[in-house]
């Protein structure tokens, strides 16, 4: 429907004649008219507004946004130019309709618009034998997996998922040279068509060769680019209710490959092709097989399979996605990634804006508390919880052994893992969710549904190589991320045995089907349990009431025991919570607003797990002291908990959260006092035989003085009834 004759003729007056012409460009009048369209574009466009316009890169002090792209393309000697879609759609909306209808038939035009810029500017790096790509990103329509269909074969198309496996990076035979073994000579350029294509016939005339060639690998003969092949899956959110997850192949070449990992939620800009289906071909047994003629006996011209009288189109076909662009999810979907491994791009990323207000958030007086109330704002109290999912989320610091300065390469973790242990209705699986739903990087599972190798990583067979490749699980794909687990308690032990590596040393090794590999699974594990009985027990330890060994205990920085009491003032406040969220539906009529908004809570902690705050010596002398002091509690009491190194380590990371909470880059003594009485918490409650509500102290005061008052006013009105009634006794008496 794009080329026409009419948009043609309106496109050709308004460019200017083309510079030059390459020998193997395609005369197709619309597809020169696209390309002239897009080099006018390149070369004029500028994000910043100016009056008057000019192709100089620097008109009028004024950037010309692609022009200083391409500069530093030659700077970096990079070959790709990434184009953000929105600006086209801006500049010129019947060339941004083009490229989406026709993308997969205009790529090359618009590959060689790019090549002419880069030779028109700079000659001497873009040699006869560069080759320029374009990339294109921030597309108006985001679809989703499901909506991959036939319709949208060779049109420019988005679409986010989340990356469960990747290939090995192999070279890919793009434009092949051949050698015939008859006679010699040497064929022309023959492009690869998604398959290994030859030449048709030998190029000497006199030579009959069509079928026997040698491939030249030289330098300068055949090209050939890195190629990558990933699955993507369908994002959970995203999987209609009793539906299977799908998921699409998708093909990365040049400078994109690599940009993609297991766990991560990606968006692709490319388009769909239809390429033969290997695997269906090569299916052992009973498959679709192409009929050769069409007699009495085959009255079709299709196929036969399924039923040996069922005729049908042929079926080995699937669709394939090449992509031109990967893109993280969260830059439009709205999270923000707290959790990254460089801090330089971190700080980088943030604006002199965004600091500023950062810096005034940091000032507020109860900072902590303010950060703390931020959680979860739909869940009513669980104060101390939300102090913990805090932390988690801030976590430590990340220290390993280098062998340069002596070390030993050891590796200490900087995560926190948390245990919420309770009755039922105490949301503990609303702060589960709540934290997978700000995180782009967290994985929910369920205790129950889990295995050992969905929960770590599983070896499988690709079913078009034939080679073993190692299929990530839940652990692996919430690397540098947050594992939620729901029903730990129901938990096979052969299934929690295969975590234990995973929560210390962050590792996943396998050693399967002569696949052997450690695997990075840094993760913290915010899981949920439920007592043994269904409800907590207060006569019993938390051992006792939970079915969990002690190796998998020891492993949790902090536990959290949650009871439901009855007590009518909170219960009140409760009832009032729920009922204003399912009347309003939002957060505006809740009595307790917090401080801060989701997105002010993400960009603050992103910024904080920026810094690494260091033990002071006072710290460091007070963490001595009260290691010690819960190690002589323990023997002076045989059947307390168990402390051992791992809650010391467990005090450093919570002390190293704490400092963070506040941006300082020195963990005081005020902050090892508030990591202790954390952690001293969470020990007296496993240890202790009567458990009482997470920091109710306070409030066991103020209920004490509220039933003081109440008997002291009881006893009031009742001196002042029987006053009333003597006095009435004595005004009958004197009346008779």
């Amino acid at each position: 429907g794009w080329r026409s004759t009419t948009w043609l003729a309106k496109s050709r007056a308004s460019l200017p004649s083309k510079p030059f012409q390459l020998p193997d460009m395609a005369q197709d009048a619309f597809a020169q008219g696209v390309r002239e369209h897009f080099e006018v574009f390149l070369e004029s466009f500028s994000s910043e507004p100016a009056s008057a316009h000019d192709t100089s890169s620097t008109a009028g002090g004024m950037a010309l946004d692609y022009m200083e792209q391409c500069k530093q393309m030659k700077l970096d000697e990079r070959t790709t130019l990434y184009v953000d879609f929105r600006h086209i759609e801006s500049t010129d909306q019947s060339l941004a309709d083009a490229i989406t209808a026709e993308y997969h038939y205009l790529e090359d035009e618009l590959r060689s618009a790019v090549r002419n810029i880069m030779r028109k500017r700079y000659p001497e790096y873009a040699t006869e034998e560069k080759e320029f790509f374009v990339n294109f990103y921030n597309t108006s329509a985001l679809l989703r997996v499901r909506d991959m269909k036939s319709d949208r074969v060779g049109k420019l198309t988005s679409f986010s998922g989340t990356v469960t496996r990747t290939s090995e990076v192999r070279p890919e035979l793009v434009t092949g040279i051949f050698e015939c073994e008859l006679c010699g000579a040497t064929s022309d350029p023959v492009p690869q068509q998604f398959k290994y294509c030859e030449p048709q016939k030998c190029s000497n005339a006199s030579c009959p060769n069509k079928t026997s060639w040698r491939l030249k690998h030289s330098v300068g003969e055949s090209v050939f680019m890195d190629w990558q092949r990933v699955r993507v899956q369908e994002n959970a959110t995203e999987i209609p209710a009793g539906s299977m997850p799908r998921t699409i192949d998708v093909i990365l070449r040049g400078d994109t490959v690599e940009r993609a990992k297991a766990g991560d939620k990606s968006i692709f800009t490319g388009t769909l092709v239809a390429v033969p289906d290997v695997a269906q071909l090569c299916a052992p047994g009973e498959r679709l097989e192409m009929v050769s003629k069409v007699d009495a006996r085959n009255p079709t011209d299709g196929v036969s399979g399924l039923t040996k009288q069922l005729g049908c189109r042929e079926l080995t076909y699937r669709l394939v996605f090449l992509a031109s662009s990967v893109q993280p999810a969260e830059l439009q979907s709205g999270f923000v990634n707290i959790r990254d491994d460089s801090e330089e791009a971190i700080l980088n990323s943030f604006s002199a804006q965004d600091k500023d207000t950062i810096e005034a958030m940091r000032t507020t007086a109860g900072i902590y508390e303010k950060l703390a109330k931020a959680i979860a704002p739909t869940i009513y109290g669980h104060e101390e919880i939300k102090k913990g999912i805090l932390l988690m989320l801030l976590g430590g610091v990340h220290k390993e052994a280098k062998k340069e300065g002596g070390g030993d390469g050891t590796k200490l973790r900087g995560d926190i893992n948390c245990c919420l242990v309770g009755d039922p209705s105490t949301a503990k699986s609303n702060f589960l969710k709540y934290v997978c739903s700000i995180l782009p990087r967290a994985v929910f599972s369920s205790g129950k549904a889990s295995t050992a190798a969905g929960l770590t990583a599983t070896v499988s067979k690709d079913e078009e190589t034939g080679e073993f490749c190692i299929e990530a699980g839940a652990l692996m794909l919430a690397d540098n991320g947050i594992c939620c687990i729901d029903e730990f308690d129901k938990m096979d032990d052969k299934d929690q045995v295969a975590i234990h590596e995973a929560m210390e040393q962050q590792t996943i090794s396998i050693a399967k089907a002569g696949i052997q590999a450690t695997l990075n699974a840094r993760a913290s594990i915010l899981a949920a349990a439920n007592p043994m009985d269904g409800r907590y027990d207060r006569r019993k330890t938390l051992k006792q009431n939970l079915n969990l060994t002690p190796a998998i205990m020891s492993r949790f920085d902090l536990f959290f025991v949650v009871l439901d009491e009855q007590d009518e003032r909170t219960d009140l406040a409760i009832a009032s919570h729920i009922v204003s969220l399912h009347q309003h539906g939002s957060l505006a009529h809740l009595t307790q607003q917090p401080d801060f908004s989701t997105s002010q809570l993400q960009r603050y902690i992103r910024y904080a797990r920026s810094l690494k705050p260091a033990l002071s010596d006072a710290a460091a002398r007070q963490l001595v002291q009260y290691y010690a002091e819960l190690r002589r509690g323990e023997q002076a009491d045989p059947g307390a908990y168990r402390v051992t190194v791992r809650q010391l380590e467990a005090m450093i990371r919570l002390g190293e959260a704490r400092a963070r909470a506040e941006l300082e880059q020195t963990i005081s003594v005020a902050h090892i006092k508030e990591a202790k009485r954390l952690l001293k918490a969470s020990i007296m409650h496993v240890s202790r035989d009567d458990i009482d509500m997470v920091g109710d102290d306070d409030l066991d005061d103020e209920l004490q003085a509220q039933v003081e008052r109440a008997e002291q006013v009881r006893r009031e009105e009742q001196a002042q009834a029987a006053q009333q009634q003597q006095q009435q006794q004595q005004q009958q008496q004197q009346q008779q």
